[in-house]
């Protein structure tokens, strides 16, 4: 057996002792991005992708975009019940009303100036009255509990109180005739 002295034992240990702590935030920092069972983030296939463009921005019906980027309509309408399929068809819709305000406003101005637009102008109305119901909507809910005061007015409701002096004295005139 080989047995190594003890000073030798000694050093091994003082080498362990001098190692450098870990600094709390390092150590209960969120390493959650380094785990091994995470799941890759969710992604779009490019014929999803592109059908969501030809429907958007082309205005493709839908079976035709199906067709088109060689997709079943079941196929397509499942793809697009994916929450993150969803969400990527409404960032297209709000890229496509971006890129058609300033459009907008340089047509309405063309109607200003001419004559009989209406319906040219009711199609902008309702187009930037969609924008600016996404913009002042406040009514967003959130997790929690909600407690509403409602203002109550203090004097109670007054009831209608018959006076018997005068019912008894109506009584006494038509019994002394």
């Amino acid at each position: 057996m080989h047995a190594s002295p003890p000073s030798a034992c000694v050093a091994k240990r003082a080498r362990y002792d001098t190692l450098p702590a870990m600094p709390n935030e390092l150590a209960f920092s969120d390493n959650s991005r380094l785990a091994r069972n995470k799941t890759p983030p969710l992604r779009i296939t490019k014929r999803v992708k592109r059908a969501i463009e030809l429907i958007v921005h082309e205005a493709m019906p839908f079976d035709q975009a199906a067709r088109e980027v060689d997709f079943s309509l079941r196929a397509l309408r499942l793809a697009m019940n994916k929450p993150h399929v969803m969400q990527f068809y409404k960032q297209e819709c709000e890229v496509f009303r971006d890129c058609r305000r300033a459009r907008n406003y340089q047509r309405l101005a063309e109607i200003a100036d001419d004559q009989n637009n209406m319906p040219a102008v009711n199609a902008i109305k309702a187009m930037m009255g969609v924008e600016l119901e996404q913009t002042n909507n406040k009514q967003t809910t959130s997790p929690g509990v909600t407690i509403r005061i409602v203002n109550v007015a203090a004097t109670p409701a007054q009831h209608e109180q018959t006076n018997n002096q005068t019912n008894i004295d109506v009584i006494e005139q038509t019994e002394e005739r």
